[in-house]
Parts: C-alpha cells; structure tokens; sequence
C-alpha cells in the first residue's frame, strides 16, 4: 500500500473575482454599503469637489486600495448613491401607498404625498448633493421616473374607479411632481408658513383632479 501522502489541492480560485475585493458576497455589499454611506456623509458635510477619495476611504474604515475596486471616482459613488436614494424613498412610498385600503384612491394620493414631503424634507442635504452637487443643470424626463411612474398609477387607478378625472394621466403626474416638489422647496425656503405641506400639495391635487366630495 502507497502511504505517500498526497499533494495539497491548489486553492479554488472564484471566477469573475475583482482583485482587491473581498472574499464574500455579503462582505463585498457591506463595505459598498459602508462607501456609498461614507462619501454621502462627507458630500453633505464638505461638498461634493472638497471630498477626497482618500477621506471616504478613511470614513469607511477601508484601504484607498479597496476603494477602488468598487468605485473608480467619486462620479461612480455619486451615481450610486442616486440609485440608493431613488430605490429607498420608493420603497417607503410602496409600502405607504399599500397599506392603505386598494379602492381608497383619496387615502393612496395622501399616503405617496405624506411619504414624498418626509423623505425629501428630511434628506434635501443628500438630494441637493445628489443632483446638483456637480453644479450642472439637471432636466429629467420625470414622466419616466420611478417616484412619477407610481403617482401615475395612483391618478390612473383612480380615473378608471370615477373617484376624479384627468385627460392625461401622465402628463398630470409629472405637473403633479414638479407642484410636490415646488411645494417642499417654497416650505425649505421659508417663503410660505406652511405646518402640513402634504395636506395643502393633497387638497390642491384633488382640486386639479376635479375630484368628487
């Protein structure tokens, strides 16, 4: 019998693998998530052109080296971070909009306006970074954004139930976006003493929407 012990097995080496990133899955998202995180902190705090690389590598508790493997420039964290901030106020509105009652079309108008005003009241430093913190103009086609995508079917829902009218939903949404937004920003800017932004943006939406008492 051959007793030779036998030869180690090279180690496993995972396929698509970027150099530098770490071994896991769970451990990759974490320490994007901790980046994503760091650099929105320090964009708010210091501005988008003042932030270094090297300091949200430093604010993440990572490497410069490892920075790199997941973000090439801080145009890559910004986009990533309008991804995050996109996908988080849209899942808060989802789940507001959906727990109320599906043929309560009133209450689904009040629950997207309660859940919009609070995000973007309470994150405009990370939104204004977010989408102008490159100091270039931003005109969007917002009839194709997620967060107008979902008033609309808020509007369109309730056009086909005969709670209110619009000739063209998606064009509604999109005036209705821009009056939401409009609204917050009058409020941010003190021009108006405004205590329930979303009650009087609610009570003028329905107004527009000739909807029925």
């Amino acid at each position: 019998m051959d007793e030779t012990p036998a030869a180690p097995k090279p180690p496993v080496r995972v396929a698509g693998r970027r150099a530098g990133a770490p071994a896991g899955p769970r451990r990759a998202d974490a320490r994007r998530a901790a980046l994503v995180e760091a650099a929105g902190r320090l964009f708010v705090e210091k501005g988008l052109q003042a932030t270094t690389m090297d300091e949200i590598a430093a604010a993440a508790n990572v490497a410069k080296g490892t920075l790199y493997p997941y973000f090439a420039s801080k145009a890559d964290l910004l986009a990533a971070l309008r991804d995050d901030f996109t996908g988080g106020v849209m899942k808060r509105i989802r789940a507001r909009v959906e727990a109320c009652p599906a043929d309560d079309w009133k209450a689904r108008l009040r629950a997207w306006l309660d859940t919009a005003v609070e995000a973007y009241l309470s994150m405009r430093g990370l939104h204004d970074v977010i989408f102008f913190g490159d100091r270039m103009p931003r005109r969007y086609a917002m009839a194709d954004a997620d967060i107008t995508r979902s008033l609309a079917e808020i509007i369109g829902g309730g056009v086909e139930a005969g709670v209110w009218r619009a000739e063209d939903v998606r064009w509604t949404a999109v005036i209705m976006f821009y009056s939401f937004r409009g609204g917050c920003d009058e409020a941010i800017m003190g021009t108006h003493d405004v205590p329930d932004v979303s009650g009087r943006l609610h009570e003028l939406f329905l107004h527009m929407l000739r909807a029925a008492d």
